[in-house]
């Protein structure tokens, strides 16, 4: 399954008992291959790899910046507040 980054709050179809899954902005996430197209074509997603893309020039693929600030930002909402 492609990687995604969410570019806009949306609800995610993991085609799953759980419906429509609420992800915020920046938010890294797994859905099929159908759904992350439809998420990126309707502009609330960027493809994690190049790879996944289906525009081969990589016009949906997000930078590595933004990759790495979208970890980040993970990996900080994860962590007790002291």
């Amino acid at each position: 399954m492609p990687k995604v980054i969410i570019t806009e709050g949306c609800l995610v179809n993991y085609q799953d008992d759980r419906g429509g899954v609420h992800e915020d902005q920046g938010a890294i996430c797994e859905p099929s291959k159908d759904v992350a197209k439809q998420l990126v074509t309707v502009g609330r997603a960027l493809y994690v790899s190049k790879a996944d893309d289906f525009d081969k020039n990589g016009a949906n693929t997000a930078s590595q910046a933004l990759v790495r600030a979208a970890e980040a930002a993970a990996k900080a909402a994860s962590q007790p507040a002291k």
